[in-house]
């Protein structure tokens, strides 16, 4: 359940959204993505009201959700298939392919892949018609830590090369702060936002950053943010 949240993202922008379990934080990225209609106010892009699924709106999720009869290029250009226009995409399939590292690996099927390696196949897919705003619900939750921490470099990598706004779900302060420009901290149900963190590490992120002061300072920022709305319920001591 959300209540009262009103939120701006700028063009090459990566917003985290961070909170408790059942704040909305999800529901809230769903409605940005026309999966879930608004009940009160509106979700534009460029003006343009959103009611249902675009192009323009690039999505990922926890999981892959890839089709396992389906080599790696045809996994990727599955959403261009679905408008009819698959054979047109084929050399950007091949491009971004390239880009996350899979070089080689085009007609590899998902069972032959690692998790990562099935996770930069669905960030291609989800690149691959060109959106101008790309969701992520918690798109590296399943992954063991050290693959998770590198997936985070490369995510962030391919956001800021691509110039897109992002808006990423998590419930790790560590990645919100390490992937995006801001974190916006969401209240316990019904989630409102109960703060913000600009964060000013600069455009590149490398993987060495995880351990670094400054981003332990921003990630501290975020607890502070998120433990004194647990206080103020009598949920902490």
């Amino acid at each position: 359940m959300l209540d009262d949240v009103s939120l701006s993202v700028e063009q090459g922008e990566v917003v985290a959204l961070l909170g408790p379990s059942g704040c909305g934080k999800s529901t809230l990225l769903r409605i940005l993505g026309g999966l879930i209609p608004v009940t009160r106010g509106t979700v534009a892009i460029d003006g343009d009201r959103v009611t249902e699924p675009s192009p323009l709106i690039g999505m990922m999720f926890q999981r892959p959700v890839l089709f396992p009869w389906l080599t790696v290029v045809d996994n990727v250009l599955l959403p261009t298939r679905v408008r009819g226009a698959k054979n047109q995409f084929r050399d950007r399939a091949l491009e971004l392919i390239e880009t996350v590292g899979l070089e080689g690996f085009e007609k590899s099927y998902p069972w032959q892949l690692s998790g990562g390696m099935q996770q930069r196949v669905a960030i291609s897919r989800m690149l691959i018609n060109e959106p101008k705003v790309l969701l992520l619900d918690e798109p590296f939750g399943a992954l063991d830590e050290m693959t998770r921490e590198y997936m985070d470099s490369e995510l962030r990598s391919v956001i800021v090369r691509a110039n897109r706004s992002a808006i990423l779900v998590t419930h790790n302060p560590l990645e919100a702060a390490f992937i995006a420009d801001r974190v916006v901290v969401l209240t316990p149900r019904p989630g409102r936002i109960a703060g913000m963190v600009e964060i000013s590490l600069g455009r590149e992120r490398p993987s060495s950053l995880f351990s670094s002061d400054a981003l332990h300072g921003y990630v501290r920022e975020v607890r502070v943010l998120l433990e004194e709305h647990y206080r103020s319920r009598g949920e902490l001591p």
